[in-house]
């Protein structure tokens, strides 16, 4: 099930990875010459070592990296500078803390993202997990806001925060006490707040940019939906036979609750999408009539990846998976009660402002789990409209 549920996913996602633009931007090589082009603007969760550019619209691509890159910079969205830096290699997985309290240092040469560029400048590095925080203060060097997690020798988890006494030391805002750095906490809101009252305090001005705790990234829709159903079983006490409970048209009502992922200019939406669904149908059979009474409420975890065509227009694509569980009322097929098994679903639709429709095609999923010679058929194609309300 997992790899087929991959398989979809590719599918359904294949055609969508160029939809990431070439966007005006610019980068400083190591002869300090600013050169204007067009960047690849991937929003990268992961600090990049490496990008992609084009000196023309209509010009090939080319690849400029730490070898050879100072700097570089998309246009009103993100700037990152090439630092050699001193950083904390720790582990950061709870499972595999280090029990030494000192940072655990490490010569890299980096691209930092700019956060607040001023008098007092916060930099970010971000790579599969682990978080660090950087800063200078006019002239001097770039150093990394110290915060580690370890173990104390009974095995509890304990803080090293060191930055709040960097903060105190290195960048103090005037006439304020020592409880200003007491509460700061190592997330970027809690950092970027602090270093923009700083430098406005010292007169000077500051830009914020690169910030990824971006609003409206929680969505909820209602889900109605018209589906086209079929349902059979087979192998009916191995006779071999198949009794076709035929085609409906049935209608379904759920809830599609999405967080959009922090990255890649909000393409990506992890969503829950819980849905209530119904089949039922009667046919004669032999000398007597059969029934399949299926209702439920099925569990959908899904991908979805969105295509802006404008601000307030998009296409969006999605790859879900079913869990095995659901809510299924008591449910009876030919007098044998229900219990499901995992299936996947893929998605295609289009959103304008709170509206959305989307074609959905399920694949085929087992029913009759408990009864092992018996298989069940059952697929549907739902039409599902969305209206966003929060």
């Amino acid at each position: 099930m997992k790899t087929k549920f991959i398989a979809l996913f590719l599918i359904v996602t294949s055609s969508t990875f160029g939809q990431i633009s070439f966007e005006k931007g610019y980068f400083i090589n190591n002869d300090n010459q600013r050169v204007e082009c067009l960047i690849k603007n991937m929003d990268w969760k992961n600090n990049p070592s490496e990008f992609d550019y084009k000196l023309t619209a209509d010009g090939s691509a080319e690849k400029g990296s730490l070898a050879n890159i100072k700097e570089l910079g998309v246009t009103g969205f993100s700037r990152y500078v090439r630092a050699d830096v001193e950083i904390d290699l720790s582990p950061a997985d709870l499972n595999n803390l280090s029990k030494k309290p000192d940072p655990e240092w490490s010569l890299q040469r980096l691209f930092l993202k700019v956060l607040v560029d001023g008098k007092a400048t916060l930099y970010y590095y971000e790579n599969k997990g682990l978080v660090r925080f950087f800063y200078s203060v006019s002239d001097t060097a770039i150093n990394q806001l110290i915060y580690k997690e370890y173990y104390t020798a009974d095995n509890q988890v304990a803080e090293n925060r060191q930055f709040r006494g960097q903060l105190w030391t290195d960048v103090r805002i005037a006439n304020e006490n020592m409880t200003s750095v007491q509460n700061i906490r190592y997330y970027i809101s809690d950092l970027v707040r602090y270093f923009e009252k700083y430098n406005e305090g010292d007169g000077v001005s500051s830009t914020v940019l690169g910030s990824r705790e971006k609003k409206d990234s929680f969505h909820i829709r209602i889900t109605p939906g018209i589906s086209f159903a079929s349902m059979s079983i087979s192998d009916l006490e191995g006779s071999g036979e198949v009794i076709d409970f035929g085609n409906k048209v049935t209608f379904s009502f759920g809830l599609d609750a999405e967080l959009i992922l922090p990255f890649n200019k909000n393409k990506w939406g992890f969503f829950l999408n819980p849905t209530y669904q119904y089949f039922n149908s009667s046919i004669p059979y032999l000398n007597s009539t059969i029934s399949a009474d299926y209702q439920s409420i099925e569990f959908p975890l899904g991908i979805r990846y969105y295509i802006f065509l404008n601000q307030n227009l998009k296409l969006f694509a999605n790859a879900e998976f079913i869990l095995m569980k659901s809510i299924s009322f008591d449910s009876k097929i030919y007098g044998m009660d229900v219990n499901t098994r995992n299936s996947c679903a893929i998605g295609c639709g289009v959103a304008h402002k709170k509206l959305s429709a989307e074609i959905r095609y399920y694949t085929d999923r087992e029913l009759l789990y408990d009864y092992i010679s018996v298989n069940t058929d059952y697929t549907r194609l739902s039409i599902l409209f969305g209206y966003k309300i929060f």
